[in-house]
């Protein structure tokens, strides 16, 4: 596979790391990308920017942004087949297919930490077992940005981890992964058999592949780290509520229905 620039000169020894984007219509793309080009363990740090049939300007937005920072691998890839599930498959297999070891995802409409590439190698160094590793979530202060929320969602990701674990009865649902901050070993990507090529008005492919690795991996094949945080928008809470994206997942079967379907194209 071919980057849209060539490889930059000087990288340091750092354990190779690629990041997924899967993307459908984002105005807000450079900044996800700036945020994973300002990490402060960018040593060989690739991107792979899925773009699920865009009908905006995204694709010229991301080609702009490489362009601009070639010192930053950015792969382009196009997926047709709705989903944000399908899309991540595509650049985790994508990703795997060019070797590299350890791939992580996040959104179009979020932005990592700086400390997170960092944090993520860290982890998989010091913690051989670990094979899907996950954080917290924190607002993105953007237009959709309400005060309170800084408050609301770290606490909302650990009560929907609870919430789910008591109603499959199964303690696998206290370490799910959210899609936009997520980490995983390759070998353990195509043991489980990979993330669902699925839509998110039908399935939450995060928290399946999270029960999934675990189940064939083990309880400790699957970390949470707290300290390992994503800036994601609010996008979906002010268009869906609080409370409905609360409850579907615990109750999947109306999501796909209008009118306020979760999935925002």
């Amino acid at each position: 596979m071919t980057p849209t620039d060539s490889e930059p000169t000087g990288r340091s020894s750092a354990t190779p790391l690629a990041v997924v984007v899967p993307v459908f219509n984002e105005p807000g793309i450079a900044r996800t990308l700036e945020a994973l080009y300002g990490q402060q363990d960018r040593g060989d740090l690739r991107v792979y920017v899925v773009d699920n049939n865009s009908s905006d300007d995204t694709a010229e937005r991301v080609a702009r942004f490489a362009a601009a920072h070639p010192d930053l691998p950015v792969h382009v890839l196009h997926e047709g087949q709705k989903g944000t599930g399908a899309a991540s498959d595509t650049g985790f297999r994508a990703a795997i297919a060019d070797g590299v070891h350890l791939v992580a995802r996040t959104d179009g409409d979020s932005a990592p930490e700086p400390d997170w590439a960092r944090r993520i190698r860290d982890v998989f160094r010091a913690h051989p077992e670990v094979q899907l590793l996950g954080g917290t979530s924190i607002p993105l202060r953007d237009r959709d940005f309400r005060w309170g929320d800084h408050l609301l969602m770290p606490g909302a990701l650990v009560l929907l981890r609870i919430m789910l674990s008591l109603e499959h009865l199964n303690v696998r649902y206290l370490r799910a992964v959210a899609g936009h901050n997520m980490a995983v070993r390759s070998t353990a990507y195509l043991a489980s058999g990979g993330i669902g090529r699925t839509s998110i008005d039908t399935r939450d492919e995060d928290i399946e592949f999270s029960v999934r690795v675990s189940r064939t991996l083990g309880h400790r094949a699957v970390r949470i780290d707290n300290r390992l945080r994503v800036a994601t928008s609010m996008r979906r809470v002010r268009r869906y509520g609080f409370g409905l994206m609360g409850i579907h997942p615990l109750m999947p079967a109306p999501r796909g229905r209008p009118p306020r379907t979760i999935d925002l194209r």
